[in-house]
């Protein structure tokens, strides 16, 4: 009852939070993206069947707001830690063309749909087999040094304590951090907690399933626990 009465803003005093909460993660209009989004989607689950052991692909309702986000932040560059069939890529790149992806996945090879998914945005994609090359590439871009905007999908275990310490990081540049699939996946559980808990200023977001941090510093301290 408590997460449904904050999700439909009610008891939200800060007014950042009651636009974010009501106007992105809730919207319910549509865009112009959705459709594109759709028939992307579609594909990649049709060529995914043919893999006996494959990853869920992203649903439609998170690949949404995934867009929404991104298009109420407009970052010009993005780190991507994980995607898969590059759906997830898709939702953010289908904000602008002026976006430029840095993805780090050892496993692109692995699925085909993702080369061809992310065909469509030409030279804005950058695909890089660690994490360790993909934060040095993104670390020298303008965006990546000063309001850095990140996702992650999935991680090595090997690389937790590496990225752990980044978005420590990003945190303290007042970045903006979404981490998914955080209910499947305790190594994203841990670092969810730990950025959270750790964190003294700016506001998060979770559904359980995915959570949102904005390390504004000019935010106050607060966790909101909702439905989007």
């Amino acid at each position: 009852m408590r997460r449904y009465h904050r999700s439909k803003g009610h008891g939200i005093h800060s007014p950042f939070a009651f636009k974010f909460v009501l106007n992105v993660l809730r919207e319910r209009l549509p865009y112009y993206a959705y459709e594109e989004l759709d028939l992307l989607r579609r594909r990649a689950k049709e060529q995914s069947c043919s893999f006996m052991h494959r990853p869920r692909i992203i649903s439609l309702k998170s690949a949404k707001y995934l867009f929404r986000i991104v298009n109420y932040f407009n970052p010009g560059d993005i780190l991507q830690i994980g995607t898969n069939y590059g759906v997830s890529s898709a939702s953010m790149l289908a904000v602008s063309h002026k976006i430029s992806l840095y993805l780090c996945e050892p496993d692109v090879n692995e699925f085909p749909i993702t080369h061809d998914i992310l065909s469509h945005y030409g030279n804005t994609v950058n695909i890089y087999p660690s994490f360790k090359d993909g934060i040095k590439a993104y670390s020298d871009t303008p965006t990546g040094q000063s309001t850095p905007f990140v996702l992650i999908n999935d991680i090595n275990p090997e690389e937790y304590n590496s990225i752990l310490s980044y978005l420590y990081k990003v945190r303290n540049e007042n970045g903006v951090i979404i981490i998914r699939n955080i209910a499947r996946n305790s190594l994203l559980q841990a670092l969810w907690d730990a950025l959270r808990d750790a964190a003294t200023t700016g506001m998060t977001f979770t559904n359980n399933k995915t959570a949102v941090i904005v390390a504004t510093s000019k935010l106050p301290h607060q966790n909101f626990s909702l439905w989007f």
